[in-house]
């Protein structure tokens, strides 16, 4: 039986890599395999990403906002139209700055089709270069799932350590589902009964933190979501912000404690504060190393990240 599904990709500035995403996916995905339709839902760019979407992909369904709304609003305008209209039963959320590849729309949709106990599945994120990108989902996180992260528990014993990110090299063999608590909501499949039974997404985070509390959600109500790594994406890192902004993102690192704070309580966010200030003072300490053997910009720009990382860790600011 052919799936019926819905993609959504929320936009922001992102014209060139939006129009690469969006020929990826006709290109990569054949409609003999999955009846997709694409919504592109654009917070109001100024690079005339909702002109070129309708100039070149006219069956695109383009929802036009004269404002950033945020990540989640955006979602969910999209999703409210998918719940109304009930045609499709499964749905993917894909950023702007991904490009599929290898059937992996089509992966999802058949992984989810023979899976029925699982209730999302995300795929393997590599980087343009070919690496594995970090926080493609893992563990919710408390005390324990941080530790194992800011310690490298997660590398050591990277098939039974539940961190709060897993490490995907370690994974990349694996044929089947891993069971996981939470998937990036940069690109995930998500079955649509399951998005009607925990509600669409929680629009307080804006921006990062929102595929924790989706993954939080999905946990309360005993749905089950995992990581799939024979599919893959590329995913162009970071553009947007690095596009729009120069200083080092921290936005995640804000929304992660607050959603620790909210969800665990003050003391595990006072642990996991101290988690992530000592495991950031070790990988600066090992990244300002590898500078000094090699001082390429790349080197210089992971430890300026990391030093911003250690400092708002600490201060919060």
């Amino acid at each position: 039986m052919i799936a019926k599904l819905s993609i959504i990709i929320v936009t922001w500035n992102a014209r060139d890599f939006l129009r690469d995403c969006l020929a990826s996916i006709y290109r990569d995905t054949s409609p003999s395999a999955v009846d997709f339709e694409v919504f592109v839902v654009d917070n109001g760019s100024a690079d005339g990403s909702p002109d070129m979407v309708a100039a070149e992909f006219p069956a695109v369904r383009l929802i036009r906002n004269s404002e950033n709304l945020g990540f989640p609003k955006a979602n969910n305008m999209a999703l409210e139209v998918i719940l109304r209209e009930k045609c499709s039963s499964l749905i993917t959320l894909l950023n702007s700055d991904m490009v599929v590849k290898d059937r992996a729309v089509e992966k999802m949709a058949a992984c989810l089709n023979v899976n029925p106990a699982i209730a999302a599945v995300g795929p393997a994120f590599l980087l343009p270069d070919g690496r594995f990108q970090v926080g493609t989902g893992g563990f919710l996180p408390t005390a324990r799932t941080m530790f194992s992260y800011f310690f490298f528990l997660f590398k050591i014993f990277p098939r039974r350590s539940k961190s709060f990110y897993f490490d995907q090299a370690a994974l990349a063999g694996v044929s089947g589902v891993i069971p996981v608590e939470w998937l990036s909501g940069g690109c995930l499949t998500i079955r649509r009964d399951v998005v009607v039974r925990i509600g669409p997404m929680d629009e307080v985070y804006f921006f990062y933190g929102e595929d924790l509390e989706w993954g939080r959600r999905m946990k309360r109500h005993g749905f089950r979501p995992a990581y799939f790594p024979s599919a893959q994406v590329v995913h162009y890192h970071g553009v947007t912000y690095k596009t729009v902004l120069s200083e080092v993102n921290t936005k995640w690192l804000r929304m992660l404690f607050h959603f620790v704070r909210t969800e665990r309580g003050r003391f595990e966010y006072c642990l996991v504060r101290a988690f992530a200030s000592a495991g950031f003072f070790l990988r600066l300490i090992f990244f300002a190393a590898a500078r000094l053997f090699r001082p390429t910009a790349a080197s210089r720009q992971k430890l300026r990240e990391v030093r911003r990382f250690f400092i708002f860790s600490l201060t919060g600011r």
